[in-house]
């Protein structure tokens, strides 16, 4: 019998789905250190994901944190989808501290490896304290 994995980038979206075994993919992987949000400013034209590991660019607005050329260093995971459109701007809730499985987070195509995925946020600036670790 197939598994279906409950879709955490469809949260709030209703949907019907066939078949009785669902497995979920968790988002956290301890209450240590316990989660904490910070809200943050959204530019216009972006689509960001939930739970996407993200960083801030050149104005300070979220965007997918990447670590190409064009570096930008995670320093949280957004809580919610977001999209705006030209000449729109909002503000989300970022995680900027917790314990997260990296299975269950939307990584930029940079982070293609579980060991780049498990060092995204060391470093990253203060006060970010985000542990990614795979569930065993």
């Amino acid at each position: 019998m197939a598994v279906t994995n409950i879709p955490y980038s469809g949260v709030g979206i209703a949907g019907f789905e066939t078949g009785n075994d669902f497995a979920q993919v968790e988002l956290f992987n301890s209450a240590i250190p316990h989660p904490v949000t910070e809200d943050y400013p959204v530019g216009e034209s972006t689509t960001l994901a939930a739970f996407a590991v993200v960083g801030v660019d050149t104005n300070g607005n979220l965007v997918m944190a990447k670590t190409s050329s064009t570096a930008v260093v995670p320093i949280g995971i957004t809580t919610v989808a977001v999209v705006t459109g030209a000449g729109q701007t909002d503000r989300i809730a970022i995680y900027r501290q917790g314990n997260f499985n990296p299975d269950a987070l939307t990584w930029h195509a940079d982070y293609n490896t579980d060991a780049k995925k498990a060092a995204a946020f060391r470093g990253s600036p203060t006060p970010t304290n985000i542990v990614i670790r795979k569930r065993l």
